[in-house]
């Protein structure tokens, strides 16, 4: 039943999802000529924010939601079809990160991984920390915590072009741990957040009246 969530989702979303993914390869080609790194991972957070913004408003325009949970779809299924998109954007940049990082040679595998690690969780997190306020409040009321959180990504993107040596730095950070442990402190951090996030998700939809 998710996957035809997800490929409902994606039928709604085909030209912004095309759209979304052209951008996504021009500032990327942009942020590796430019050597500003960092924005491939920021871009690709802020896009499956604005998808599932719009696919929210789809269900709630349409009615989905009470034509879906009339049917055996289970409420954690429609909960996790809607971190698809933030999963798969996620791939994309860490994907991106990975081969221009080997290509470059600049730096050892365990730390081109450890980087290719932090973008699939920061791209993750937030659509994580977003999904319990947009069932909550509803998708109108969720559009405003997307400029939100637009902003708190736009706040953390001047940071980082003020301060360029962030990620030197956070790179000797992980490197005075070893691989593994780094590796596993990442992984196990974002899986207790994401699974936070997924529970309080799931109980706000099975409050929910249709």
């Amino acid at each position: 039943m998710m996957t035809a969530l997800i490929i409902k989702d994606i039928a709604t979303l085909k030209k912004t999802l095309l759209l979304s993914f052209v951008i996504c390869i021009a500032l990327s080609v942009y942020a590796i000529y430019s050597k500003t790194l960092i924005m491939i991972p920021l871009m690709c957070a802020f896009m499956p924010l604005i998808l599932n913004s719009i696919a929210f408003g789809y269900d709630v325009q349409s009615k989905f939601e009470q034509f879906a949970f009339s049917m055996p779809i289970k409420k954690s299924s429609y909960v996790f079809s809607k971190l698809f998109f933030a999963f798969a954007f996620s791939l994309i940049a860490s994907i991106i990160i990975f081969i221009y990082l080997f290509i470059e040679g600049s730096l050892g595998l365990d730390k081109i991984i450890i980087l290719s690690l932090l973008s699939i969780v920061s791209i993750n997190l937030l659509p994580a920390i977003q999904l319990p306020f947009i069932l909550k409040f509803g998708a109108e009321k969720g559009r405003i915590i997307v400029m939100i959180t637009f902003l708190i990504i736009f706040a953390i993107s001047n940071l980082l072009k003020e301060k360029l040596g962030i990620i030197p730095n956070l790179i000797d950070t992980f490197s005075l741990y070893s691989f593994k442990m780094t590796t596993i402190g990442i992984i196990v951090l974002f899986l207790i957040v994401l699974g936070i996030s997924i529970k309080i998700s799931i109980k706000i939809m099975e409050k929910k009246q249709y």
